[in-house]
């Protein structure tokens, strides 16, 4: 009883980071590691037990939840696409091909809100802004942790957008582009379902929180917290991956 509480603990959270910033999927991966569970098992388990924090966060501002979705359903079906495509190069190449690179892509994403806000209205920047999308989608399709922050960091860069909208849009792509290869985790055989269900209590709880207090905090602070999750995961992916 005591490990599922400690999911519990862990998966609010890592609910609560996520509904604000992303990228907290992290913390939760090696409390799953440390009581028992294989790797394959601990990510799967991970990904589908956080996969309410973002929805949850998403339906905790229902002013502008809805009008966010319509606004950026066509990015969203494009990243959802790319996520599809993420999951079937994860099953079909070899880890090593992408892992190495994961650390690189969330630090670049990181270090990127250093950069100055400006609008951005021109096509250019409307095409790049797509295109980094469409990449998040194949990388929660394929790897997942830290989406959030890269999703955050690429919207963040139009200074029109507040950081409510920011953090909006970001729980409904997340939440939306990892449905799928969630779906596919389903049926794999290795999912521990007591974990889950502890873990998933725990994230739909936070993400309520987090979606609740992100909408209603200044923009620095908003900015400063995506900052360092995303600085703080990217550092505990490299010092995992090499």
């Amino acid at each position: 009883m005591l490990e599922y509480a400690l999911v519990l603990l862990v998966g609010f959270i890592v609910g609560t980071i996520n509904g604000m910033a992303g990228g907290a999927s992290l913390l939760s991966f090696p409390v799953l590691l440390a009581i028992g569970l294989n790797p394959v098992s601990a990510t799967v388990t991970n990904s589908l037990g956080i996969s309410s924090a973002n929805l949850f966060a998403w339906m905790s501002n229902k002013q502008t939840g809805w009008a966010v979705f319509h606004k950026y359903k066509k990015i969203i079906f494009l990243a959802t696409c790319f996520s599809a495509l993420g999951a079937v190069a994860l099953l079909a190449l070899p880890s090593e091909v992408f892992q190495h690179a994961v650390p690189f892509l969330l630090l670049f994403a990181t270090l990127s809100m250093l950069l100055p806000r400006k609008p951005r209205i021109g096509k250019l920047h409307k095409n790049l802004e797509r295109s980094a999308l469409a990449a998040s989608g194949f990388y929660c399709g394929y790897f997942g942790p830290g989406q959030g922050v890269i999703v955050i960091a690429t919207l963040s860069q139009d200074s029109s957008r507040t950081p409510q909208e920011v953090n909006s849009a970001k729980n409904v792509i997340v939440g939306i582009t990892s449905a799928l290869s969630n779906f596919l985790y389903l049926f794999s055989g290795q999912v521990i379902w007591p974990i889950f269900a502890a873990l998933f209590v725990g994230s739909s709880l936070g993400g309520l929180m987090g979606g609740y207090w992100a909408s209603r905090i200044p923009t620095q602070i908003f900015r400063a917290l995506v900052f360092c999750v995303g600085l703080i995961a990217s550092c505990w992916l490299f010092i995992r991956t090499f």
